[in-house]
């Protein structure tokens, strides 16, 4: 089930009427079997695998607690292996196996891999790296294993972040299970809206801008220089529309039933640096690898070149958790160069900018260093939509030969009034990322004028109904991190 999806705009109001209506006692019992059904949507092996993993996590850090010595270590290990190891089985082996036919074939050697048809089950990547945090942090003392299985199997399946994220924590989820949640109007008014907004960024930008990505990465070679180059610079804001808008939406629903979760994106393309962007992309993942591999690993502790082999280890795993692919891996090894490049010449380009008068915080320095930034990681985002290296590779290789305008805007796969909508709707979304940077958007909508607020609430509903893509060919299952 799909936010997006008809059946979810029954479910979530008869969850969040039942869930109010019900006695405190009850309403976590409801919670899970609410999260439960909306879960059993994407299929019964899919939920038959969830409740295994919650089983064996909920039960491994009750024995992992009574441990100590080396025996703890261990039993985290032992655990850590079954999860991840059924990670790889549904998600890599068919990629392991096939590169190792690549490298037997090189070496003169005949293997030919099997094909598997191993479906992978909804949200893995998501929950086991939830259930993985929770077991590390027992590990290392930072919380008591949890007693009461109705609370951890809620926490493992809450159902607004079971399917993408964001990413919780035990620490902070936990506790909020056990708190009492009255009724808030302000949270509903401000919860929804959050949801009319994410519904926004997918179905009017995201979604259309998809089309005309598809469309010209498809076929680069029959496109000119700047048609490839618009693409590319479009996915980077589909990317961003689409993940976000699922994370708005999530924290959007649990902000209606009282619950606060991590916020998943903070403007990350006003980054000043590709560091930056990643402290304000995806937060969840970006600092559970910081948690529970970055700095274990030794951080930034052990020196200037461990710190840099940290990160690339960091940013290679990154590129594998988003999928099975050498242009995944490509992606996220990109994303961690950068940042040791830009550490290796930090001292250089400071004494650049003392040559040009340009200040640390001047608006030339930070345009340019946004703008800089942007077009880094949109050069990175080519191999995460490549969909294999060798066809990223040509995507690049159309950006620099060829005539640089081959067809009309009409060939794009949208019409002149569809490129005008997605136009005005990407500035929309530029001015409230902008205001973003200077208030609280969602506690400051519920200051307003009750008939601005209405104003405002309506025309984002009627700009979703009118110009959001529904239709034949539509899927509102689509979301780009669904398949991760």
């Amino acid at each position: 089930m799909s936010f997006l999806s008809p059946g979810f705009f029954l479910f979530f109001p008869l969850v969040t009427l039942f869930y109010f209506l019900l006695p405190q006692r009850a309403r976590n019992l409801w919670l899970l079997v609410s999260s439960w059904y909306f879960y059993l949507c994407a299929g019964a092996g899919s939920f038959l695998f969830l409740l295994c993993a919650l089983t064996l996590t909920y039960a491994g850090a009750r024995f992992l607690e009574g441990q100590s010595g080396r025996a703890r270590r261990r039993v985290l290990t032992l655990l850590l292996l079954l999860l991840f190891g059924t990670l790889f089985l549904f998600k890599y082996l068919g990629f392991a196996l096939s590169m190792l036919e690549r490298l037997l074939s090189a070496a003169g050697l005949s293997f030919t891999s099997p094909a598997l048809e191993l479906i992978l089950p909804a949200g893995i990547s998501f929950y086991l790296f939830m259930a993985a945090g929770y077991l590390i942090d027992v590990y290392r003392g930072n919380r008591p294993a949890e007693r009461s299985f109705l609370l951890f199997a809620l926490f493992l399946s809450f159902f607004p972040y079971l399917l993408s994220g964001p990413i919780g924590r035990a620490d902070t989820l936990l506790p909020q299970f056990r708190e009492p949640h009255r009724f808030s109007y302000d949270g509903f008014r401000s919860g929804l809206l959050r949801f009319l907004w994410g519904a926004f960024k997918k179905l009017v930008i995201a979604d259309r801008l998809g089309m005309l990505v598809t469309t010209v990465y498809a076929a680069p070679d029959q496109f000119g220089r700047l048609q490839v180059i618009a693409a590319a610079a479009a996915f980077s804001i589909q990317i961003y529309c689409d993940f976000s808008a699922y994370s708005d939406m999530a924290l959007g629903c649990a902000q209606v039933l009282g619950f606060r979760l991590m916020e998943n994106f903070r403007t990350p393309y006003f980054s000043r640096s590709i560091g930056e962007f990643w402290r304000r992309w995806h937060i969840s993942l970006s600092s559970w690898f910081r948690d529970y591999l970055y700095i274990p690993l030794g951080g930034s502790r052990r020196g200037r070149m461990r710190t840099y082999a940290n990160l690339l280890i960091v940013f290679a795993v990154s590129g594998l958790w988003h999928g099975s692919a050498l242009a995944f891996v490509a992606w996220g090894l990109l994303n961690g160069l950068y940042q040791v490049i830009g550490g290796l010449t930090a001292d250089l380009r400071t004494r650049v900018r003392g040559r040009l008068g340009l200040t640390e915080d001047s608006r030339l320095t930070v345009l340019l260093q946004v703008g800089i930034t942007f077009l880094l990681s949109t050069v990175a985002w080519v191999f995460f939509k490549g969909g294999s290296f060798t066809h990223a590779l040509f995507i690049f290789q159309n950006m620099f030969t060829g005539p640089w305008l081959t067809h009309p805007v009409t060939a794009w796969g949208l019409d002149r009034p569809e490129l005008v909508v997605a136009f005005f709707a990407i500035l929309l979304l530029l001015a409230v990322d902008l205001a973003s940077l200077r208030v609280d958007l969602w506690t400051g909508f519920l200051r307003l004028p009750r008939p601005l607020r209405w104003a405002l609430a309506l025309s984002l509903t009627l700009a979703v109904l009118i110009c959001g893509i529904y239709g034949t060919g539509y899927d509102p299952q689509d979301f780009i991190y669904f398949k991760f």
